[in-house]
């Protein structure tokens, strides 16, 4: 199963990513080998990953972020926030990627165990996902980077250059020399082969160099095929991920994807996701093993007090049933140790045994120091003490049975225990499995036309759409106003340009709230006034036609005859969610518009809350009502600048 991207890989993935270019960082993660880029692009939102030593590409399968940021993501945050990418190129033929955004880029090596490493401008060495030292270069703070040794590039080798590398070593098979000399891993050296119609553990010396120029050409066609990203599949398990064809994979269950990026997200998505699962339970499951070997144990000690108790109690019950024997014999014993000595009394047990005598006989040993002499009764050893009575030797045997029975109840005890917790480790791990990971996949669906630019529904049901900025407002007016709209607009500097769809039949309601919104998404928002004025217009009136000398900048227009005024507008909006063509979405618009589509809404207006705050206010109180708004949508529907809730509107 592959577990990073070749060469091959990386060079259609960085072809693919170049709509990247342009794009904004708004955030940058980091977690383990992983980088993540929050991208923000003229598609919206992106997530690129970097992973050290895997793959690069775009991903829908978002870790959840560690509590505390590390210091090298906060690094990258310093350098790289708010940046803009400027490139993205892959080194020479090699696993080596990098992203220049302003003055730093970030370099991924995606070989072996892989780095990430932050340069500047001049190529030294800011910061790195891992310090190293190898035989020809150094990945330190302030060290000049520097690539690791060059190897051929087959993308850029003349035919001759080939030949002469071919040559080299001819004793080797055709796949080992290609894979060898010109920097392609073994499968693409096999693909190559196929489709140059030679065996690939043909020697190179059985090959003419018109062979050898057929491989040359199937080379070239195989590293600039058409891309044909798919996932190849082996006894229903994904084995590969790959960007064309591969006559290597005919026959074998593919799954073919629009991008190699969704096909490297799903591919590595999904170890991504069984990885996440097998670490939220590694250490639940570790846990597990602990107490099964402590059950384990517990039961062994259980057997050994219940067996002990059991022993001992029908050694006191085995006294008592020979007690005339017993008897006899420890008052034997007794006087023979008292007159011999107990080196004596040895012998003559010895003697006595030799000589068949029935009491030596059922001796099994002696003990000076606890005076104590061992005998077999009934098959079982029964230790006497001379210097107790019958009833006493009976009793230790009856105490010891106690302590053991004791021991038991204990030990029975912490077994239950035991096994309570196994249960509770085991239901957690169960719950663990069910439960939503800590990875998260944003499914994110296409955006429809009008989600390009501010928006909302008036309370008429007139389509009203606005600019975010100076490109959306020039292709709003150029491409999505028609002789049939209204066009509104704010006397305020940097106010956004307004279109009514289908605005000719617009009452004056939807003009109104039209112009309410032209001021309200104004700079009048951040200037915190509550009133500013308006106009609309017809579309004929709309024009990049200027007096002569005058040039209009980018998003810029002149309005030319009559302009229908509004005076003294309230800057006052409403936030609620509201179901059009089928689709809940979360709009900021006048309070009326809003008002006619939901009976829940947030009335606001300029104010003394940062706009962080009040995005994060809002949400609070959407989440009340069942809705799980995200922070990035809220940020991007409200006016820019600080503000305030007003009102409340269907309970907080």
């Amino acid at each position: 199963m592959k577990e990073g991207m070749s060469s091959v890989d990386i060079r259609y993935i960085v072809r693919e990513l170049q709509w990247l270019v342009g794009s904004r960082v708004d955030k940058v993660y980091h977690d383990g080998n992983e980088i993540r880029f929050k991208l923000r692009t003229k598609e919206g939102r992106a997530d690129l990953i970097l992973e050290a030593g895997k793959r690069l590409h775009i991903t829908s399968y978002i870790k959840e972020a560690p509590k505390q940021p590390s210091s090298f993501t906060m690094l990258l945050r310093k350098h790289l926030g708010g940046g803009f990418i400027d490139a993205i190129e892959q080194h020479q033929f090699d696993r080596i990627v990098k992203i220049r955004i302003g003055d730093y880029t970030l370099i991924g090596e995606l070989f072996r165990r892989g780095n990430v490493i932050l340069v500047d401008s001049e190529s030294k060495i800011v910061a790195a996902l891992r310090y190293e030292e190898y035989k020809d270069r150094r990945i330190m703070p302030k060290a000049d980077y520097r690539y690791p040794p060059a190897r051929e590039n087959p993308l850029e080798v003349t035919s001759e250059r080939f030949l002469e590398l071919m040559r080299e070593e001819e004793g080797l098979e055709l796949v080992r020399t290609l894979a060898r000399k010109l920097n392609m891993g073994g499968m693409y050296a096999e693909e190559i082969s196929i489709r140059a119609g030679f065996e690939k553990t043909t020697p190179v010396r059985e090959l003419s160099d018109d062979d050898l120029m057929k491989v040359y050409d199937a080379m070239m066609r195989t590293f600039n095929d058409e891309p044909k990203p798919n996932i190849v599949f082996k006894d229903g398990a994904m084995h590969d991920v790959v960007p064309i064809e591969l006559k290597i994979y005919e026959g074998l269950e593919k799954k073919y994807f629009n991008t190699f990026s969704e096909a490297l997200d799903e591919y590595f998505g999904k170890i991504t996701i069984e990885k996440a699962r097998f670490e939220q339970t590694k250490r639940l499951e570790g846990k597990k093993r602990q107490l099964l070997m402590t059950l384990k144990k517990q039961e062994e000690m259980l057997r050994g007090f219940k067996e002990g108790a059991k022993a001992n109690q029908e050694i006191g019950d085995l006294i008592y049933a020979n007690f005339s024997l017993v008897e006899r014999l420890l008052e034997e014993f007794r006087k023979a140790t008292e007159t011999l000595g107990w080196d004596e009394f040895k012998e003559r047990i010895e003697k006595g045994k030799k000589a068949g005598t029935k009491a030596a006989l059922m001796v099994r040993g002696t003990d000076p120091k606890e005076k104590t002499v061992t005998i077999e009764l009934d098959g079982k050893k029964v230790k006497l003490y001379l210097n107790r009575s019958i009833g006493e030797n009976a009793e230790l045997y009856y105490e010891k049975a106690k302590k053991f029975r004791h021991k038991y109840e204990g030990a029975l005890k912490a077994y239950e225990d035991t096994k309570r917790k196994l249960i509770e480790v085991e239901k957690l791990i169960e719950e663990e499995i069910k439960k939503e990971l800590n990875v998260k996949r944003i499914e994110r669906r296409k955006k429809k036309w009008f989600e390009k630019f501010r928006w909302f529904i008036s309370s008429e049901g007139f389509l009203v759409l606005a600019g975010k900025d100076a490109s959306t407002n020039e292709m709003l007016i150029k491409r999505h106003m028609d002789e049939n709209d209204l066009y509104c607009h704010a006397d305020v500097y940097g106010a956004p340009h307004v279109v009514i769809k289908d605005g000719g039949k617009a009452g004056e309601k939807t003009i109104l709230e039209a112009c309410q919104f032209a001021v309200s998404m104004s700079k009048a928002w951040s200037r915190g006034v509550y009133s500013e004025d308006a106009y609309w217009a017809y579309p004929n009136q709309v024009t990049k036609q200027t007096p002569s000398g005058e040039y209009l900048g980018k998003g810029a227009f002149m309005v030319y005859g009559k302009r229908n005024w509004m005076h003294g507008l309230p800057l006052k909006l409403a936030v609620g969610v509201v179901n059009y063509e089928g689709e809940d979405y979360v709009l900021c618009a006048p309070v009326d518009a809003i008002k006619a589509h939901t009976d829940r809404y947030i009335v606001i207006r300029p104010g003394s809350m940062r706009k962080g705050e009040l995005v994060k206010r809002i949400k609070v109180l959407f989440k009340k009502w069942g809705y799980e708004l995200r922070e990035e949508d809220l940020n991007a529907i409200l006016p820019p600048g600080r503000g305030e809730v007003v009102e409340v509107v269907g309970g907080e």
